[in-house]
């Protein structure tokens, strides 16, 4: 496969069919994408990317009931170590090592492909200076594609210097757990916030973000692709403070990684997995993959990225400015989705905005 480099109007090639800068999808290209490498490696490296939280509640719990014995001490002290110490950069080269590893192993092992509608406009954008905001749907139970863009922003050598300090925001809950919050850091994301998004934007630097959120999780069911948009008019308002583009994106086959169990009824009232989803920023449920395990399932995810939406900067844009503009993006959402849904085995498939 092939793509052209906006920049200098060459063709490049791209790398472990991430990269696709024309409107064909990857698995028509080269069919052997059309299927994951289910190889040993690739899925310990799933594990050591997705599986962290487990390994680190498991250790805690065996050395919790061998206490007092001296290494059940140390098991734990490591671990509030790993808790307090900070995510500092520049990352440490072992550390991206590891991002880059589990990077490559993920687009491999689903395997996930990307393709943009018009990667010019946005390359030309950001090498003038101009960020944009990347609003990626849906978030499902984990927005494993995220992947996706962080090996095209760090780990593809064709991708231009202007968008490789790009960095993907996601919710503060990561961010608290041990070991977790620095390989998550290391993959190119950070904890989300407006001061943070803020920073990044006007420092001209692109940031992804995944819109829709964990409010998301307590609406999906089977059949439906189900994104909360709506209301959502913050980051519409940050991209027009800082003149930054906003860019739809849609993951086709995120939703089938994995079997999930939702709290709500009739055990409990919806409102009540709804209040707890706000405060502790994550869904309440349980979710499993491949074997019962936190390894996904082999499901093939291809993203599409939809045309940027220029807005017209403006320290303090009306209400009315900010709904148009989300308007617009949610109706370029729907646009894409309808588009590109029939070729990746969702044409019976719905799309629902909240």
């Amino acid at each position: 496969m092939r793509g052209t480099n906006p920049e200098s109007g060459h063709h490049s090639e791209t790398r472990l069919g991430v990269v696709v800068m024309t409107a064909a999808p990857a698995s028509a290209r080269d069919p052997a994408l059309a299927t994951g490498s289910g190889s040993l490696y690739n899925h310990l490296m799933m594990f050591a990317w997705l599986g962290v939280v487990h390994a680190v509640v498991a250790l805690v719990a065996v050395a919790c009931y061998f206490l007092p014995h001296p290494v059940a001490t140390c098991a734990i002290a490591l671990v509030a170590l790993a808790a307090l110490t900070p995510v500092t950069t520049p990352h440490p080269a072992w550390g991206l090592a590891i991002a880059r590893a589990i990077t490559k192993a993920a687009v491999r092992y689903f395997p996930l492909t990307m393709e943009w509608e018009d990667e010019r406009a946005y390359l030309d954008a950001a090498a003038k200076g101009v960020p944009a905001v990347i609003g990626l749907e849906p978030h499902s139970v984990l927005p494993l594609s995220i992947v996706a863009f962080g090996n095209y922003f760090f780990f593809t050598e064709s991708t231009p210097e202007c968008v490789r300090n790009s960095r993907a925001l996601a919710t503060g809950t990561i961010f608290v757990i041990p070991v977790l919050k620095h390989l998550w850091s290391w993959l190119g994301m950070d904890a989300i916030s407006r001061r943070a998004m803020k920073t990044l934007l006007d420092d001209g630097r692109s940031v992804l973000i995944i819109p829709g959120g964990v409010a998301e999780c307590l609406q999906m069911r089977p059949g439906v692709e189900t994104i909360y948009l709506k209301k959502r008019f913050g980051f519409v308002k940050l991209a027009i403070q800082t003149g930054a583009s906003l860019v739809p994106a849609f993951t086709f086959g995120q939703t089938r990684s994995y079997s999930y169990w939702r709290l709500g009824p009739p055990l409990v009232p919806h409102v009540v997995a709804e209040v707890f989803a706000r405060a502790c920023r994550v869904a309440p449920m349980v979710f499993w993959g491949k074997w019962g395990s936190p390894i996904p399932n082999m499901v093939p995810m291809h993203t599409v990225v939809g045309k940027p939406i220029p807005v017209k900067k403006q320290s303090e844009p009306s209400n009315e400015y900010v709904q148009e503009k989300l308007n617009e993006f949610v109706a370029a959402m729907e646009s894409l989705y309808a588009r590109h849904k029939g070729k990746h085995g969702y044409a019976e498939s719905t799309l629902v905005v909240l």
